[in-house]
């Protein structure tokens, strides 16, 4: 299929996949991929096809029903007749009916349906794996229910508009081992041989497509690769992670009545390493999938999914023994992100997701900053920082989690003080309005929201915020709460202009970086491992990176200069307040907690000084 440039938003995309049908009205072709509204129907065409292939009549029927009433949404939506494209997939396309099957919805809707070829379904997979994450450079696998896809991609930032953003495998490889075909395939084997068989039969072909693919060498890192999963087989996995990460949790100690759950149910951008996957997929390949059907109660995974977990899981393991996997990201990418991703111009591709969708969200606000006061905020906290925290390869990727936090510091600040820094904390989170916004880990969520939190006043009664600062670390939450500390008083200064206003005052801040961290190194001049953050993705590689990790966080000494004449936007009470109490908020007594309400004991990286000139 080749994707064009000639819809116009807002415009519809159908995909007909082999477990279900998704429905998605795009708003508009921007970086950020908003949609207006989406829903899938649960028809699972694989799963109907009878012995001879066929799609029966009832079940073309049910696709024609939920066609007419995408329509008929489409129509509510302002969506013109020509800008609604469909695509269908596996089931599709090794139906022996196909061509009477697209016929029909033909003849009802006048819908044409596009069927792509195993190479166009990778690509278009990948594209919306691409889509769904600001930088991808790793493998990248979609299962399906009927077939399962491989792939690599590797992103550019190059400012050529020449050059492509994004290079892919030119040989990407579609296999028929989807959740519900590798389903029926197992529950036809009759002795553990023919599972085996099976078994070595799906380690053969990965092998093939490994072969095939011609990975390029810099996507091997140290310990493996990176591999970004998308389809609703591979985030069935993921939602149980979760799961199995919240009651790993559970201490002894606890009441054995608190549930427990992962802080941030999103499915895109949660991430775990190869070992937990490899755990993951040993435990579960061997389960019966009708006792899963009854017995698993998890978030977001139907009884007919947990059905597959079983067969997703014996995938997984063939996988494992093929492909040397570091981490895993799991993506909401699919064919619909994929399609509109291929038709955003380069420019377009090129731009940061993240960013993109909070000017989008913050432009409907009228609490929004404008050019030159983001300019002038952004101008002041970088002049408070090493310059090593906004380099895109630190771990906190404040180069593009700052610019977004300045963006939406404004936003709450005409509400109930009390609830300020609440609804801050839960904005980048799944219960708040940039839930759906891609380009974000859940780290980066968690450093976002616990930015805006400082920003507003510090912790907040919810159950879940320590947990969300666990997943950041006590190095992370020190440089959260620092900027978070440094936002609170430059709004507090100018509030109504903030930043132009501070300048004007002579307020003036300077970073001193200290040589080393003392923080680090205990009395007989070592290391100190106890003391170092969880940053890093690998528990097991933390003791590795400790050295590293102290050029990583310098402590540094900031010079808050107040201006030698005084002026009422300086000297009242109530800013006076905020700059003497700088230091003991940022490096506070009483130290954060995490889930478990244990001290995180952050380290003290950042003095603060108060001159007058």
């Amino acid at each position: 299929m080749t994707t064009t440039n000639d819809l116009q938003a807002p415009f519809g995309v159908v995909d007909m996949g082999s477990n279900g049908i998704r429905f998605g009205i795009v708003s508009a072709l921007a970086r950020h991929l908003p949609v207006a509204y989406e829903e899938r129907a649960p028809i699972a065409l694989l799963d109907a096809l009878g012995d001879d292939r066929s799609i029966p009549s009832d079940v073309i029927d049910q696709v024609i029903t939920s066609f007419l009433r995408f329509k008929t949404l489409c129509q509510d939506a302002k969506v013109e007749p020509h800008n609604v494209r469909v695509i269908a997939t596996e089931a599709t396309r090794i139906a022996s009916n196909s061509q009477e099957f697209l016929g029909r919805i033909y003849e009802a809707t006048g819908w044409t349906v596009s069927l792509l070829s195993k190479q166009e379904e990778a690509l278009i997979s990948a594209s919306g794996i691409v889509g769904s994450f600001n930088h991808v450079n790793g493998l990248t696998m979609d299962l399906g229910g009927g077939s399962v896809e491989v792939s690599y991609v590797m992103t550019s930032n190059s400012s050529d508009s020449a050059e492509s953003h994004i290079r892919v495998s030119p040989n990407p490889v579609s296999l028929p081992y989807g959740a519900a075909a590798l389903k029926k395939r197992l529950a036809a084997c009759n002795s553990s041989q023919e599972t085996e068989d099976l078994y070595q039969k799906l380690v053969t072909e990965l092998t093939k497509a490994y072969e095939t693919a011609h990975l390029p060498s810099s996507l091997m890192g140290k310990d493996g690769y990176k591999v970004y999963m998308s389809g609703g087989g591979f985030r069935c996995l993921g939602y149980l992670s979760m799961a199995v990460k919240a009651q790993d949790s559970l201490a002894p100690r606890k009441r054995p009545n608190r549930k427990q759950i992962y802080p941030i149910p999103i499915i895109n951008g949660y991430s775990i390493t190869g070992n937990e996957l490899k755990y993951l997929a040993e435990f579960y390949s061997h389960k019966n999938p009708q006792d899963l059907m009854k017995k698993l109660k998890v978030f977001r995974i139907s009884k007919r999914r947990a059905g597959m977990i079983p067969a997703s899981c014996f995938l997984v393991c063939a996988i494992l023994q093929v492909f040397k996997i570091k981490r895993v990201y799991f993506s909401e990418g699919g064919v619909r992100q994929g399609f509109c991703y291929q038709l955003l111009p380069l420019q377009e591709k090129k731009k940061d997701p993240l960013l993109e969708g909070v000017k989008a969200y913050t432009a409907q606000s009228h609490f929004s900053l404008n050019a030159t006061e983001f300019d002038t905020i952004f101008a002041i906290l970088a002049n408070a920082l090493p310059e090593i925290y906004l380099n895109p390869t630190h771990p906190l990727q404040l180069h593009r989690l700052l610019p977004a936090a300045i963006h939406l510091s404004n936003i709450t600040s005409h509400y109930p003080k009390e609830t300020r820094a609440f609804v801050s904390f839960h904005m980048p989170l799944a219960s708040g309005p940039l839930a759906n916004i891609p380009g974000l880990t859940h780290k980066e969520r968690a450093i976002l929201s616990i930015l805006l939190t400082f920003r507003q006043g510090g912790s907040v009664p919810d159950p879940i915020f320590y947990s969300v600062q666990g997943l950041v670390g006590r190095k992370g939450i020190s440089v959260c709460k620092y900027v978070g500390r440094l936002m609170e008083l430059v709004f507090a200064v100018s509030p109504l202009h903030p930043g132009v206003g501070l300048i004007k005052s002579g307020l003036s801040f300077t970073a001193i970086v200290a040589d080393t961290d003392l923080s680090l190194i205990d009395g007989d001049g070592d290391y100190d491992i106890s003391n170092s953050s969880s940053e890093s993705e690998d528990d097991d590689e933390e003791e590795n990176k400790v050295i590293e990790e102290v050029d990583d966080y310098p402590s540094m000494q900031l010079r808050v200069t107040l201006p030698q004449l005084r002026s009422p936007l300086i000297d009242s009470p109530a800013v006076m307040a905020v700059i003497e109490s700088l230091d003991k908020k940022v490096n506070t007594k009483k130290f954060d907690m995490d889930e478990d309400r244990r001290r995180l004991n952050c380290p003290n990286l950042f003095s603060i000084d108060i001159v007058r000139k």
